[in-house]
């Protein structure tokens, strides 16, 4: 059983409540249901699964379900938005309902049980983070709700690089929607962050290594410095982008648009920029030791004191105003010399 469950569990069992109200018949039933999961899930987040406490937990479930099909006509794992239920029936109040829970729980670990100080493998941090992954799932494709949530966890000290009180992996941040964020210095490694808006985002410094960007929105985003080893930017909108001395080690560049992209210093040995548009991309100094720049077009791009050493540039395109490292010969590298219109 996936931990991240767990928050489903809960949010399912304030909806119950709420939904039979203090003078329904089977509102004690339903709190004395209420206590012995939320017993259990502790008793697992602190000392792991064993046989005993999943067999307790099923039964808890199914007494949960079968009072909440009595009582509301809806099961109780719809009451959780447990993965599996339509994205179709995850109502903006329920959206709204699950953000307040979220943010309310979090303020209570934050002030009330020293989140931001407790030591790595503390129970409060494994709630923290379970909580989040839960609800983030839970939101689905609403990306203004899930930059809420993140501006909440950057706000509250809990994401920043230096000090993070939990990663971010495996997060959906699918689409979410952080134009003009200010996030420098942000741990988002491993992240799910396919099609998300980041336009004018301020994300120097942060750390996205291994993040999912694919076909992401990212024109003039400022990633001075960031970690971006081995991410995935298919296709992602880069223009007049700053990434200067940013690290993409191994990143995947695959048809990105980078025209005008400040790249000067970045390191990029073994990049996979295969199809990209690297026009007028200013790249002095970057290593692009190994990387593929086959295909790529980079017509008025600067390379110079660039490191091209292993690089592959088949196929590539330049022309007259393409600046290459000082002896460097394009067209025995299988560069191919655009013809300027006359």
């Amino acid at each position: 059983m996936e931990q991240g469950y767990f928050y489903h569990y809960r949010l399912g069992m304030q909806k119950l409540v709420s939904a039979l109200g203090r003078d329904h018949p089977r509102i004690y039933e339903a709190r004395i249901l209420q206590h012995r999961l939320n017993e259990n899930l502790a008793q697992t987040l602190e000392h792991g699964t064993t046989p005993s406490l999943e067999e307790s937990r099923a039964r808890i479930l199914e007494s949960c379900d079968r009072l909440s099909r009595l009582s509301t006509g809806a099961s109780f794992h719809d009451l959780c938005g447990l993965p599996g239920t339509p994205t179709s029936r995850i109502t903006t109040k329920d959206k709204q309902v699950l953000l307040d829970a979220y943010f309310t729980r979090m303020s209570d670990l934050l002030v009330y049980q020293g989140l931001r100080n407790a030591h790595a493998a503390s129970e409060v941090r494994g709630i923290a983070r379970e909580q989040t992954l839960a609800v983030l799932h839970g939101l689905g494709d609403d990306g203004s709700s899930k930059g809420q949530v993140l501006q909440f966890l950057y706000e509250s000290g809990l994401i920043t690089q230096g000090s993070a009180v939990f990663f971010m992996s495996e997060a959906n941040l699918r689409d979410v929607w952080l134009n003009g964020a200010f996030l420098v210095e942000a741990h988002l490694a491993g992240t799910h962050m396919e099609g998300a808006h980041l336009e004018h985002a301020h994300l120097e410094w942060a750390h996205l290594g291994e993040a999912q960007l694919n076909e992401a929105h990212m024109k003039k985003v400022f990633l001075v410095a960031a970690h971006l080893a081995r991410a995935n930017l298919l296709k992602a909108d880069l223009r007049e982008a700053y990434l200067v001395g940013a690290k993409l080690a191994g990143a995947n560049l695959k048809e990105a648009d980078l025209t005008n992209t400040h790249l000067e210093w970045a390191f990029m040995g073994t990049t996979n920029l295969l199809g990209a548009c690297l026009k007028g991309a200013q790249m002095v100094g970057a290593e692009l030791r190994g990387a593929n720049l086959a295909y790529t077009d980079l017509t008025g791009a600067n390379l110079e004191d660039t490191s091209l050493t292993w690089s592959r540039l088949r196929g590539a395109t330049y022309n007259d105003e393409t600046l290459w490292p000082e002896g460097f010969d394009p067209i025995s590298a299988g560069a191919v010399r655009k013809e300027c219109p006359e």
